[in-house]
């Protein structure tokens, strides 16, 4: 045989040798299973609704719009002479008496009148204007006559003394005015002269 023969059946052999030991590639594998998912947890309880608060006491019904003004002491009065009685008068600045209110409103003057002898007029009473008071000046009887005269954006307070009684006034009077658009009326069955009546329905304070 011819060397050249020799080394191709060599070659040929060979790779047969190699054909032989090596096997197709295995199959992929099946995909493994997906772990389980862990248990849900419980709902949480929900909470209680809290205790309603207690409601608030209702107010005292006020009447609607009606003015008043705190307790005024006047200082000093000016001296007038009207057919030779002597006039007393003092002139409270009220920008809430307007031509509307003097028209359709009424406007009520209160006196606490402190500067007498309390045998004369009682400690803190008071009373609507006009307030008339009688009483013995020695031997004279005098009448002290209190009055109120309202313009727009004044109200004056007067004091005419029958027997000219007096060369000054206490300044221990007190006044105290209302303004009630509509009239009087609006008090319904209320006094409009008894003070104790008008505080207590327009819950007017001391």
């Amino acid at each position: 045989m011819k060397k050249t023969d020799y080394l191709l059946l060599l070659s040929i052999a060979f790779m047969l040798l190699v054909m032989a030991s090596c096997g197709k590639d295995g199959k992929i594998g099946p995909t493994g299973a997906i772990g389980a998912t862990g248990p849900t947890g419980p709902q949480g309880v929900a909470g209680t609704n809290g205790t309603a608060g207690v409601a608030g006491a209702t107010g005292a019904t006020g009447t609607a719009n009606v003015i008043y003004s705190d307790w005024i002491t006047p200082t000093t009065y000016k001296k007038d002479t009207i057919f030779g009685t002597y006039n007393f008068y003092y002139d409270i600045t009220a920008s809430k008496v307007t031509q509307v209110i003097l028209d359709n409103g009424s406007v009520i003057v209160y006196g606490k009148l402190d500067g007498y002898n309390p045998i004369i007029w009682p400690t803190s009473q008071v009373s609507a204007l006009p307030i008339e008071i009688t009483y013995m000046n020695g031997s004279t009887q005098n009448i002290d006559s209190w009055s109120d005269y309202c313009t727009v954006g004044n109200i004056r307070i007067n004091l005419a003394s029958s027997s000219n009684a007096y060369g000054s006034i206490s300044n221990l009077h007190q006044f105290r005015y209302v303004i009630i658009p509509g009239g009087v009326h609006t008090l319904g069955s209320v006094n409009p002269k008894n003070y104790n009546q008008v505080k207590q329905a327009l819950h007017l304070p001391d």
